[in-house]
């Protein structure tokens, strides 16, 4: 059987944040993610100015944008 917890390092050990009950000798598996150093605010305003005018403005709502997509595949079968 699998389980998982989360969990965070804090300089020195793991500390799970959901109670965990080890048995000795118990299996474990440890996974962890690697954080991307943060990137700037100025690329950020970059990638966001690159998709500016990808989406054109047609001036509809969203309600009107949900009733067009439902029409278009409503006969899919």
């Amino acid at each position: 059987m699998l389980a998982t917890a989360k969990g965070y390092y804090n300089g020195s050990q793991i500390v799970l944040e959901t109670p965990v009950n080890f048995q000795r000798g118990q299996e474990v598996i440890v996974t962890y993610t690697i954080s991307s150093p943060q990137k700037s605010s100025e690329s950020n305003d970059n990638l966001i100015d690159s998709l500016i005018g990808i989406i054109p403005n047609s001036g509809k709502t969203l309600e009107e944008y949900r009733s067009e997509r439902l029409e278009k595949y409503a006969d899919f079968d």
